[in-house]
């Protein structure tokens, strides 16, 4: 019997295991690494490139000459900072949002603190937050005690931007943000006003006045607002519960006369619509009776809408535009002609220079690394720039396939399958199932994921389902999720494997099962409910007792965090009790191998703790590693590495 808990210090990671993986070291180092490029962009003006820059696990700024990709200059912050986001402001200025290694924190913090440089590392300045400096004429203490995010960089307007100001101690009661309005070269700030709601999101018009605020109250209702021009009188557009159907803004158009926005609240699929604001009139311009839709909009202009029915399907408008030409070329070009269905690769015009003539556009597919290239309208040209992961370009990864199933219940269940990599065709796989995080919202996609491809590459054919409570597939399959984080959902994973099963893909009696945050509960959850089909699970900083969620973690001291708690996981204790895995623990055959991070905010190390209690209470076989500095999601690549790899020796001994 094998009871282990460890806890982790980077030093002594490695010589505790084997090398029995399936992989070689080389892979699994490469494969353990993150990102060495990303937030590729290029100025206004279009004369330069910025891209983000891994230096030593580090985060900095490269600039490179359009024209040649000669590299300009790299930004590097002091000492502990990092660059997190970042934005053109005009030609020759960044405006950076900080991001700090905090105490013992692998994952760099950020503080909504704003520093802006010029992209010749000339005229640094801190424009917002704790390490601001000010006059004894210009006092703005409340930097000090609040976070400020960018919330519109006045295009036609180089010296300033705008922010959303939160102080600090009232963010998880619910703050209601200041608008400012501050230079770029001095900090200097004009107050234009307070948000109409707690935490919400504004959309600015093109004068930058708010206009509409997206935010949620204390009962975890979401509410969308909006309020005509030059007037202090806010009107609300929409109010409901998780999946009750929301009203959001998404950009103005037109000189500001018309707005458009994402409305569920007459159909469960979204309906794009345009509102005219001068005349009180709308016009649904596109929807979806099964996926809800994303309006594709650039540099102001909607040209056409996609949904995710497996692969990415795009609905083009009639536009003529030179910006709609622009994008339809690109798609052609790496999806082999094909201007609908994206079944080669999914692109992303990430910016656009200012005249419309160069653009960076980010192209992913399912068996590489994202990769980013710049198209010149001038030229006709499309210039391959950088791939956001070099070191896991990998040749002959195996390819993920969409799938689709009705359940017993009769929903339309989504899925993706990506075999073992040079499979014997006399023999069958073992498999992984990998369910996502959430459990409501969020989905998996046609994309390439490098967890899927060390497994592939390790012998495992891996499936990955969107359960009842994925996004994209309307508010009624939405709210089919809620309240059923042990019963509908695990019954969706659970028949999704056994579909799988049935094709004949994959051998029956070799089935795991891995997953992070909500994928961690499921990853103890489902062999729970179904000891005779999982042999193995991995779970990743998972959540294991629904009620003591109710008591740790970040969510619930947000203001309304337990409201929506309850919304998600089952108003009573009872029910959230009986859905928890520790209390199902009797029924598990699985051998666990259970992975948490001791900073974890939002699964807390107590949930791991609460989980092994029950597991030597039962007598089960399991294995509990906790890893000091990390979180929710571990960050050191050497403390992926050594996860990756004890869950690679984990399935290699038990399937």
């Amino acid at each position: 019997m094998k009871n282990l808990t460890i806890i982790l210090s980077l030093f002594l990671s490695f010589n505790l295991f084997s090398t029995d993986t399936g992989v070689s070291d080389e892979f699994l180092k490469r494969f353990s690494s993150l990102p060495s490029y990303t937030d590729a962009q290029i100025s206004p003006d279009g004369t330069k490139i910025s891209v983000v820059l891994k230096i030593n696990n580090k985060r900095s700024l490269a600039f490179f000459d359009a024209k040649n990709l000669s590299l300009l200059n790299v930004v590097n912050l002091t000492r502990k900072e990092q660059v997190g986001s970042y934005y053109w402001a005009n030609n020759e200025r960044v405006i950076i949002s900080i991001a700090y290694e905090v105490g013992s924190l692998e994952v760099p913090v950020g503080r909504g603190e704003l520093f802006a440089v010029n992209f010749d590392s000339s005229k640094p300045n801190y424009l917002f937050g704790m390490r601001k400096r000010v006059s004894s004429s210009n006092k703005t203490a409340v930097d000090k005690f609040s976070g400020a995010y960018i919330l519109d960089l006045l295009e036609d307007d180089p010296k300033h931007i705008l922010v959303q100001a939160s102080e600090f101690a009232k963010y998880s009661s619910g703050a209601f943000s200041n608008v400012l309005r501050i230079n770029i070269y001095n900090g200097q700030q004009k107050s234009l006003g307070k948000s109409p709601l707690g935490g919400a999101s504004l959309l600015t018009d093109s004068k930058g006045e708010p206009r509409f605020a997206v935010g949620v109250n204390s009962k975890s209702e979401f509410i969308s607002m909006f309020k005509e021009s030059d007037s202090d009188e806010w009107t609300q557009l929409s109010k409901g519960e998780i999946g009750e159907g929301s009203i959001n803004p998404i950009t103005f158009m037109e000189d500001d006369t018309k707005v458009i926005v994402l409305d569920s609240t007459e159909s469960s699929t979204a309906k794009v619509k345009s509102l005219d604001l001068v005349n009180g009139t709308e016009e649904v311009i596109f929807h979806h009776p099964k996926y809800d839709p994303s309006p594709v909009i650039l540099d102001d202009e909607m040209i056409g809408a996609v949904v995710s029915s497996g692969y990415y399907q795009m609905y083009w408008f009639e536009n003529d535009s030179e910006i709609s030409q622009i994008v339809q070329q690109v798609v052609s070009y790496f999806n082999d002609g094909n201007l609908e269905k994206l079944t080669k690769a999914n692109i992303l015009v990430s910016s656009i220079s200012k005249d419309r003539k160069k653009a960076i556009i980010q192209v992913s597919d399912d068996i590489s690394s994202p990769k980013y290239y710049l198209y010149d309208l001038n030229k006709g040209s499309i210039t391959f720039l950088f791939a956001m992961w070099p070191e896991i370009d990998e040749p002959g990864l195996e390819s993920t396939k969409p799938f689709k199933f009705k359940n017993s219940d009769g929903f339309e269940i989504h899925g993706y399958f990506t075999n073992a990599r040079n499979q014997d065709k006399n023999s069958l796989p073992p498999l992984i199932v990998l369910p996502h995080g959430g459990p409501i919202g969020p989905s998996d996609d046609w994309s390439f994921d490098p967890d899927v491809h060390m497994l592939s590459n390790a012998g495992y054919a891996v499936m990955k389902v969107n359960y009842r409570g994925s996004g994209g597939y309307g508010r009624d399959f939405l709210r089919a999720g809620l309240g059923q984080a042990g019963g509908d959902i695990q019954d969706d994973i659970i028949e999704a494997t056994e579909w799988i099963i049935n094709q004949g893909w994959v051998d029956k009696e070799r089935v795991g099962i891995y997953g992070g945050s909500f994928g961690g509960y499921s990853a103890a959850m489902a062999p729970m409910l179904r000891p005779d089909l999982y042999k193995a699970g991995v779970a990743y900083v998972g959540v294991f007792d629904l009620n003591l969620n109710q008591e740790v973690g970040d969510v619930r001291r947000m203001f309304f965090g337990k409201a929506q708690l309850a919304q998600i996981y089952g108003p009573d204790e009872q029910t959230r009790a009986r859905m928890s895995p520790v209390n199902n623990v009797s029924k598990l055959k699985a051998p666990l191998l259970i992975v948490s991070g001791e900073e974890d905010q939002r699964c807390p190390p107590e949930q791991a703790y609460a989980l092994e209690e029950q597991l030597k209470k039962h007598n089960k076989v399991y294995e509990l590693i906790v890893v000091k500095k990390e979180g929710h999601g571990f960050q050191n690549p050497e403390n992926r590495e050594m996860f990756y790899k004890k869950m690679l020796e984990h399935f290699k001994t038990y399937l």
